[in-house]
């Protein structure tokens, strides 16, 4: 119930207590410094340059060439609130609150100088805390010329058409309490460079209508990332769906990716890896194309061994913040229960597809079944128990060629090579993610195991390539057809 006002009191706060209250809002400096790009990928940029040093001055300079701002534009924006949450914005604005640009940099920083240039002319403000200190008021500095060309980049602001060049200076926050600054500046900013790259990885790659844009970390241009290895043929893309609500379409698309036998290192780095495939799977939640928060199940489901190659975009529009609860920092959001209940449902099929994919990794549709080396067996619900299958080619023809008291012999060694599997240890390796010996196999060595099951069994190479273990390496199939001179 509204309550009517009979009087009221403009309750002023006080500038110095709430803006140093808002720099502990909790932005790390990749995050900051990720708020501060999504300004300029609304501001239309093509290109997005950061710079950072370390040196006895230290400082952080963002500089786009997006379509810049006028003098009453930038006074506006350096307001606190300068935008309303709640208003509708373009379908591609990436900003919500109107306390981005402001709250992420002072929270690293006491100065925040942005200049900007559009339609020729050039305009500056400043925040400095000591500023607001000292009068007590929210008050900003209007630097002078002489002030902007001591500012890094500002000469190649200068020379652009039009764009806008963010810089942070008196970086207290990155140095608090360190015995050697410029140290420490180097070890917090060195996470920067990986987490632009993947909140960004959408934006770096042209991807239908959407040119790439062009961003770079002091001359470096950020590397590929793609959370969902679209150019690894063994990567499954399911049936997505779109959920609908009034507010908009949340688009679900859900992959599941190759077990880590078939990835290359390089495919792992793609893939943003470096928290390990179990810590990484989830729902991937993009904003306007941007990376919101990724590797979550939101508690729908837990973490497991099971779940670990499923990942699965969730696209929703900026009219969705509200009911995301989006933070601030557009670094947490969590689903409203008409979408939740929906993931939730869809969740079981993501990881029964996982499930199988790393049960029987790298096994392509085939007209001949393949036949495994090993069978697994349920000697009683619950339980289960890996043996030789004796009925594979090589075992057979051996068993073949051993009179009755050898194939005994035999038939126990099989059995004890089931019985001491050791299961814990390959558990814990599996669940670290731990590649297996890519030499383990050579190709030369894959021709000798081909040539030697074509001899013994009689049989043609495309069913000699269905035996286990020749159908796990899919990929040296044509190489040995190749080799044997057969196609």
């Amino acid at each position: 119930m509204k309550m009517e006002p009979s009087h009221t009191l403009e309750v002023i706060p006080d500038p110095v207590s709430l803006i140093e209250s808002m720099r502990s809002v909790g932005y790390s400096v990749e995050a900051a410094v990720a708020d501060i790009v999504d300004n300029s990928l609304s501001a239309g940029a093509r290109t997005v340059q950061i710079q950072y040093d370390a040196s006895d001055n230290p400082y952080v300079a963002i500089l786009d060439d997006g379509h810049g701002m006028a003098a009453d534009e930038l006074t506006n924006a350096m307001r606190h609130g300068s935008s309303n949450p709640t208003d509708q914005r373009g379908a591609h604005d990436l900003g919500r609150f109107g306390l981005g640009l402001k709250t992420a940099s002072l929270s690293q920083s006491r100065q925040l100088t942005v200049v900007s240039k559009k339609e020729g002319a050039v305009s500056a403000r400043c925040w400095d805390l000591d500023v607001v200190r000292d009068h007590g008021k929210w008050v900003v500095v209007v630097p002078d010329s002489d002030q902007l060309e001591e500012l890094p980049m500002y000469r190649q602001l200068a020379a652009q058409n039009s764009g806008t060049l963010v810089v942070w200076k008196d970086l207290d926050r990155l140095t608090a309490n360190a015995k050697d600054p410029q140290q420490e500046i180097t070890t917090r900013m060195e996470p920067l460079f990986e987490h632009l790259a993947l909140v960004f990885h959408r934006f770096t790659q042209k991807e239908g209508e959407h040119p790439a844009i062009s961003i770079s970390v002091n001359g470096l241009q950020l590397p590929p990332r793609d959370p969902f290895l679209g150019s690894n043929p063994y990567r499954q893309a399911l049936e997505g769906q779109v959920i609908t609500h009034a507010r908009g379409r949340v688009e679900v698309s859900p992959f599941i990716l190759p077990p880590i036998s078939h990835l290359s290192m390089d495919e792992v780095e793609l893939a943003g890896g470096r928290e390990g495939l179990r810590g990484t799977q989830g729902f991937y939640i993009y904003r306007g194309r941007r990376l919101v928060i990724w590797g979550t199940w939101f508690r729908l489901v837990p973490k497991q061994e099971f779940y670990k190659l499923t990942r699965v975009r969730v696209d929703i529009p900026n009219s969705f913040d509200e009911l995301w609860s989006l933070d601030i920092k557009k670094s947490a959001a969590y689903p409203p229960d008409v979408i939740r209940d929906r993931l939730k449902q869809l969740i079981p099929h993501f990881a029964e597809k996982s499930k199988k994919a790393i049960q029987y990794p790298g096994r392509k549709a085939r007209t001949v079944a393949a036949v495994p080396l090993w069978n697994r067996f349920e000697p009683k619900h619950g339980t289960f128990t890996y043996q030789v299958n004796v009925d594979h080619p090589l075992i057979g023809q051996l068993s073949e060629r051993l009179g009755p008291s050898d194939q005994r012999h035999l038939q126990m060694i099989l059995e004890y090579l089931g019985s001491s599997i050791p299961f814990e240890s390959i558990y814990a390796d599996m669940c670290a993610d731990q590649r297996r010996d890519s030499n383990a196999a050579s190709i030369d060595e894959l021709v000798e195991m081909a040539q030697c099951l074509l001899e013994v069994t009689g049989l043609d190479l495309a069913t000699v390539l269905g035996i286990d273990p020749l159908s796990r390496f899919p990929a040296n199939h044509d190489a040995i057809k190749e080799r044997l001179n057969r196609v």
